[in-house]
């Protein structure tokens, strides 16, 4: 429904966020005050009823479903803050940049290494700086890092880009569960004490949420480690001249 509104709309991102999204607030602000003076009076008049019926539910879940991708999109920052630091730091594409960790080949990381040297200008610490000042070589590795990604970025690489998308679809359901996992506990509890009817099956709702919450966080961080080592295989191959 939203793809096919923005679609015809030919919406941009600024239009999306700063012009439409408040259009819509607006609308509902409106719809509700037009439904609790004015519908009363017309109210024989069905036509009115039936543009409701139909307007008002897609306002409302274009809004709501807007809303919701970003604050979990923007709570999934979270999880990277835990898994990788902060700043970022232990990310998988900074990590695989350094000598001293082996979860790539010697030979890809030679080559993304001399190609950020010779094409980018770009030197990353020997091993020997990373053994006594580790910080500050993956420092040096994350910068570097931000060139392979937007080098790569700019090929629109189709594999990298469905990496990405991949990684990002794991880690974002962990800020969404971060709302919906205790939203789905609380309202477990008010049905257990209330009429008890739905609680088993609730319940049994919940435990596989936790079970698929946990396989999400390893499939996560597997995501991660296979996004960047498919992102710097791709910016070796872009620069293969270089290497």
């Amino acid at each position: 429904m939203i793809g096919k509104i923005e679609e015809k709309l030919k919406m941009d991102d600024y239009d999306l966020e700063a012009v439409f999204t408040p259009a819509v607030v607006n609308f509902l602000i409106l719809d509700f005050v037009f439904m609790c003076t004015v519908l009363p009076v017309v109210e024989n008049t069905t036509w009115w009823h039936t543009a409701l019926a139909i307007v008002a539910p897609i306002a409302a879940a274009v809004i709501l479903t807007r809303f919701f991708m970003n604050l979990f999109r923007a709570t999934s920052r979270i999880y990277e803050d835990i898994l990788y630091r902060k700043d970022r730091l232990k990310f998988p594409t900074t990590s695989m940049l350094l000598l001293s960790v082996r979860n790539i080949s010697h030979e890809k990381k030679m080559k993304a290494r001399n190609i950020l040297k010779i094409k980018y200008k770009t030197s990353l610490c020997p091993q020997h700086i990373e053994v006594t000042d580790e910080m500050e070589a993956r420092r040096t590795a994350k910068d570097a890092a931000s060139i392979i990604r937007k080098v790569v970025a700019e090929s629109k690489d189709a594999m990298t880009r469905r990496k990405l998308i991949r990684y990002g679809t794991f880690r974002n359901f962990l800020g969404g569960a971060i709302y919906c996992m205790p939203l789905a506990i609380a309202f477990w509890a008010i049905d257990y004490n209330h009429s008890g009817v739905y609680s088993n099956m609730i319940l049994l709702t919940l435990l596989f949420y936790a079970v698929l919450f946990l396989i999400d966080i390893y499939l996560t961080m597997s995501a991660a480690d296979d996004y960047a080592d498919t992102l710097i295989t791709t910016f070796n191959f872009l620069n293969h001249d270089e290497a």
